[in-house]
């Protein structure tokens, strides 16, 4: 899933694999939950995110114990205790030299089947929770084949980039009210004969004041954006990419 500092960035639940030679792990990450905000969005992602829980085996409730535990936190944990699947708490950003509530995080620890310190950023304490998720899932077949990572599609993964970029450049309500679209896809090749990915996508505002903000004086702002996708599209995809992308308004977005 991207990754951006605000909230409510995972829209969509996202399967992200993992394969060790004690069994496949499959990371299905949720929208979070958010009080503030309120609007049919919010809702939806909320909906979303309690789907998500009845279909898995393990649930892991990650915190950031460098904050003050908030209403969302506590709306989740109080969430998690009519779960019945096992619950492993996971403390993020180890990395930090302080995080003044952590302590407040383990005096929970009871509620939990275990509990795990880890950095998302260094990678430190990960091996350990993998472990202990592995202890308690069931045995059974691979879901998904070994050299598969994600049950994202290629077309859905383009978006969510193209949108990390308007959470990371957009500030205050703005990246809440916008959505992406996919149009064609199709491979060619440039003027000098080497293989070019031509995308067309769509931003969607909710308004035209948005989507002002979001094209930004002379085009600056749209073509910022275009420039940080295309530049992690390549990335992923090997190959060169024309990203062609225009903004139009979806007032179903304000709702």
């Amino acid at each position: 899933s991207i990754v951006t500092p605000k909230p409510q960035t995972t829209r969509d639940p996202i399967h992200g694999v993992v394969n060790r030679p004690e069994g496949q792990i499959v990371f299905v990450d949720t929208p979070g939950f958010f009080k503030t905000h309120a609007s049919r969005l919010v809702d939806t992602l909320h909906e979303r995110a309690r789907q998500a829980l009845q279909g898995v085996d393990v649930v892991v409730h990650v915190v950031d114990p460098s904050r003050a535990i908030g209403p969302e936190d506590e709306m989740v944990r109080e969430a998690l205790e009519g779960v019945a699947q096992p619950r492993l708490l996971c403390l993020n950003k180890l990395d930090l030299p302080e995080r003044p509530y952590a302590e407040a995080w383990k005096a929970h620890r009871e509620q939990y089947a275990g509990a795990y310190e880890v950095s998302a950023y260094t990678g430190q304490g990960l091996n350990e929770l993998v472990q202990g998720i592995i202890e308690h899932l069931p045995v059974s077949p691979p879901l998904y084949p070994e050299d598969q990572v994600t049950n994202a599609h290629r077309n859905f993964i383009l978006g969510e980039l193209i949108r990390e970029k308007v959470y990371l450049l957009m500030d205050k309500e703005v990246p809440y009210r916008t959505a992406v679209e996919i149009g064609a896809v199709e491979e060619r090749l440039d003027s000098r004969g080497q293989p070019l990915v031509h995308v067309k996508a769509t931003l969607l505002a909710a308004n035209d004041r948005y989507k002002r903000m979001l094209i930004g004086a002379g085009g600056h702002r749209i073509r910022e954006i275009g420039q940080a996708a295309r530049q992690e599209m390549e990335a992923m995809l090997g190959k060169k990419v024309f990203l062609d992308m225009d903004v139009q308004v979806d007032r179903h977005l304000a709702e």
